[in-house]
């Protein structure tokens, strides 16, 4: 009985251990953007490092706010963040219904090339994808960031496997009495499909948000039409007496601004994400 108890308290304490120290490797990274938020271009420089911030401003957010026009810029990264979400989520919830429940000729072929597309890195897109929106005027638009990637082979893949667990009876009763697919897609498939929505929504949104690669290069640097990855890019370097130096506590607060909006939306969707990821794992 004895032993049992060690065993047990032994157990307890290494996941303390383990789950502690995994909060330092996660966290520090967050404490460093904060901290180098706070305090001024000469503490990042002063040596022996400082670890803890003293003499704490917030000059770095006046700054950025006022230089780059964080409310503009805010309101547009939200909107891109917003209308990718429901473009995915409209989008792949359809290609995932049709893959698991319509009869399409050549179906299973059309699936499996569309999952050869996940090995293809971005990069290698990149520059014809640059062109084709550039040459039919969707440069500097919320369409041309939007647009190429308004669908995803794996949240169709997600979709997939959670409308494969309808039962395929009650598909069949719904076309008896008379149902079109989209009645069937829209009242009977997507309601049962909520949590693998509800994760698409959030990865998509996050995705929107984050995305740094494509903004950065569909909009003109000279352009009003900024974003928020423009702003961080933007940020990053700063002239001074002529010579480019990086402004820190600028980088640190766009960092800062741009990370938080997305922590406070996993924090209050995890259970969405985790419900939808480890439901459509396993078909039924």
């Amino acid at each position: 009985m004895r032993r049992t108890t060690t065993k047990g308290w032994v157990g307890r304490l290494t996941t303390a251990a383990l789950l502690a120290f995994g909060l330092i490797v996660f966290g520090f990274p967050l404490y460093w953007m904060i901290r180098g938020a706070i305090i001024t271009q000469a503490q990042w420089t002063e040596v022996p490092l400082v670890w803890i911030p003293r003499d704490v401003t917030f000059q770095a957010f006046v700054d950025i706010f006022a230089r780059f026009r964080m409310s503009r810029v805010l309101f547009n990264t939200a909107t891109v963040a917003v209308l990718t979400m429901i473009c995915h989520v409209l989008f792949d919830s359809m290609a995932g219904f049709a893959f698991a429940k319509m009869r399409i000729p050549g179906k299973n072929v059309i699936f499996m090339t569309l999952l050869i597309t996940l090995m293809v890195p971005f990069e290698g897109l990149m520059v014809p994808l640059y062109l084709i929106v550039a040459r039919i005027g969707l440069a500097n638009t919320y369409a041309g960031i939007i647009l190429p990637g308004a669908a995803s082979a794996f949240c169709i893949f997600l979709m997939r496997q959670f409308f494969s667990r309808v039962p395929d009876e009650v598909i069949e009763a719904a076309i008896v009495d008379g149902a079109g697919w989209g009645r069937i897609f829209l009242s009977i498939a997507l309601p049962l499909a909520a949590p693998a929505v509800a994760t698409i929504a959030v990865i998509t949104f996050l995705a929107g948000w984050e995305s740094f690669i494509w903004p950065l290069l569909i909009t003109d640097p000279h352009s009003q039409f900024d974003v928020l990855q423009k702003v961080i890019a933007q940020a990053t370097f700063t002239s001074m007496g002529g010579t480019i130096d990086v402004e820190w506590p600028w980088l640190m607060a766009a960092a800062l601004i741009s990370t938080l909006p997305v922590l406070i939306l996993f924090i209050f969707c995890q259970r969405f994400f985790i419900a939808g990821l480890t439901g459509g794992a396993v078909k039924g």
